[in-house]
């Protein structure tokens, strides 16, 4: 079992979390949820402010001078101080789909396709028209600002507005940008994926290096998708779809830094180390030059599946936060953790500290009702086998195994030491195992059922593919393998997500047990 810290506190919700942000000063936390509210709490979890902004509030970030930026999902964007109250307004058209605020320059992209630059007053020094726009990426140091759009290309622009260099597709169709940062020398790095159509001499997944004038410098392939990147101070933190996380670095540096058994969504530095966010966990690992990599030095199950990470200037407070993407549940909770906690072993049967404060009744009924569990089996024999064990039991002796040996003989003579070494030990055993290795059980696999998705605006989809119903009789499933419709490795754990274009597509699961036998299921999913 691992290493854990416990939260120090935890805010309920009403509804799902849209987005969250620590302030600067780690006093006050501001949650956006479904129901458009912005709710801003104390570092005890403990509610403090409601603000009810205009158009549904949707995407919230900390303001550097202190308090937040958030952007109204049908409206404008809003500097909001710690009490909830509005400290100016600037309007936008269709929404606020991305904001970005570091050092005196706040980035907003609305509805209608157009970047915003203001300082940190709110006052607007320019907008421009960006086409098919999807994200936003800010230089840590302010220096440097890239818009990603949907069409695979990405132009950087100064503080001031003016268009530094654009990045141009490099294919016709099918291109995606899947991740961006800028490191702290002010290089852009981006991951991109060609969804199988590369051409000739390129990977379908890479990580391409470009100076601030423009000059693609480096060029590295990876084995999976890239889902996260985010600077370190040796290069760029690399997370991958099959959980793999790297740190990359000029001239094809790569070093393997640690393993997830799932698909890694974001990546934060904390002083030296990292802390991993995948699937419903947040890990902390060491960073590259420790001793061993192998094992988290803590990590936090969280009930939803961890999409928003804060931490705080001084990195003395932690948020997450996140939905189990399940009609049939309620809303998760946002944690607020101490990252230095000192970190504890939770071992199998120990005081799980989730649960170590409920009252438990000692003395109450059972919980499956009248059913009472114990060894008496005598309402399984027969009335003559009822009679012998009767007398057993009224023998004032314990019954040897001789004896026992003595009723097994049968009246017809049969030679007792004749029986007792065919019965012996080793034979008995060699026996079980031929009888075993003559009826083998192969698993089952069980990709799950057909099922038609509907693609978000971008016309893609991001399907769970969970062969978790696969089973083996023996409990000795040893593999794993999903295919995609061109028979192409795409996993090798029970559950991965994919993203998936529209149209109808075909993943194979095939699961292999410790006798080598292999057995397989197909599955369809439709994306409309």
């Amino acid at each position: 079992m691992p290493f854990l810290i416990s939260p120090e506190s935890s805010i309920d919700n009403d509804s799902r979390v849209l987005s969250l942000a620590i302030s600067e000063d780690g006093r006050h936390i501001a949650i956006s949820n479904d129901d458009g509210n912005l709710r801003i709490y104390n570092s005890k979890g403990s509610n403090v402010a409601t603000c009810e902004i205009e158009g549904r509030s949707g995407v919230v970030v900390k303001r550097n001078s202190g308090g937040f930026i958030s952007g109204a999902i049908e409206g404008h964007l809003y500097a909001i101080d710690c009490s909830g109250k509005i400290s100016w307004k600037h309007e936008v058209g269709g929404g606020v789909e991305d904001i970005k605020s570091i050092s005196n320059t706040i980035v907003c992209l609305d509805g209608s396709g157009i970047l915003h630059l203001l300082d940190s007053n709110g006052r607007l020094k320019s907008t421009i028209k960006i086409p098919s726009p999807e994200k936003i990426v800010f230089d840590e140091k302010g220096r440097a600002i890239a818009v990603i759009s949907s069409d695979g290309s990405v132009r950087t622009y100064a503080p001031s507005g003016e268009l530094m260099f654009e990045r141009e597709p490099r294919n016709d169709r099918g291109e995606r940008i899947t991740a961006a940062c800028f490191d702290y020398s002010g290089h852009l790095i981006i991951a991109r994926e060609t969804l199988g159509l590369a051409i000739q001499g390129e990977d379908e997944i890479e990580v391409e290096w470009w100076t601030p004038l423009g000059e693609m410098v480096d060029i590295q392939g990876l084995k999976s998708r890239c889902t996260e990147l985010s600077p370190y101070f040796t290069g760029v933190l690399a997370g991958t779809f099959e959980g793999d996380v790297y740190i990359l670095g000029r001239k094809q540096e790569m070093i393997d830094l640690w393993k997830s058994p799932y698909a890694i969504n974001s990546l934060t530095c904390l002083e030296n180390d990292i802390l991993v966010a995948s699937w419903f966990n947040i890990y902390r690992i060491t960073g590259p030059g420790s001793e061993s990599n192998d094992e988290p030095l803590w990590q936090v199950e969280h009930e939803g599946i961890v999409e928003f990470v804060s931490l705080d200037k001084e990195q003395k407070m932690l948020c997450i936060g996140g939905e189990d993407r399940n009609d049939y549940t309620g809303e998760e909770p946002v944690l607020i953790l101490n990252p230095h906690s000192e970190p504890k072993w939770f071992e199998e049967g120990s005081d799980d500290p989730w649960i170590q404060d409920l009252e438990i009744d000692e003395d109450a009924n059972n919980p499956v009702g009248e059913l009472d569990i114990s060894d008496d089996y005598s309402s399984f024999l027969t009335k003559d086998e009822q009679k012998k064990l009767d007398n057993l039991n009224d023998s004032e002796n314990t019954a040897t195994f001789g004896d026992l040996m003595d009723d097994l003989t049968g009246d017809d003579g049969t030679d007792k030491e004749t029986f007792e070494q065919e019965s012996s030990h080793e034979e008995l055993m060699q026996g079980m195992v031929e009888d075993i290795g003559a009826h083998r059980i192969s698993p089952i696999a069980n990709s799950g059922d057909d099922r038609i998705i509907n693609s978000e605006k971008d016309g893609t989809a991001v399907v769970t593919l969970d062969g978790g119903e696969s089973y083996d009789p023996h409990e000795r499933i040893e593999r794993w393998t999903w295919k995609d419709g061109r028979g192409v490795v795409i996993g090798e754990i029970p559950k991965i997500r994919v993203r998936l274009p529209k149209g109808k597509h075909r993943f194979e699961l095939s699961v292999l047990d410790d006798d080598g036998v292999w057995t397989t299921d197909i599955t369809f999913i439709t994306v409309q």
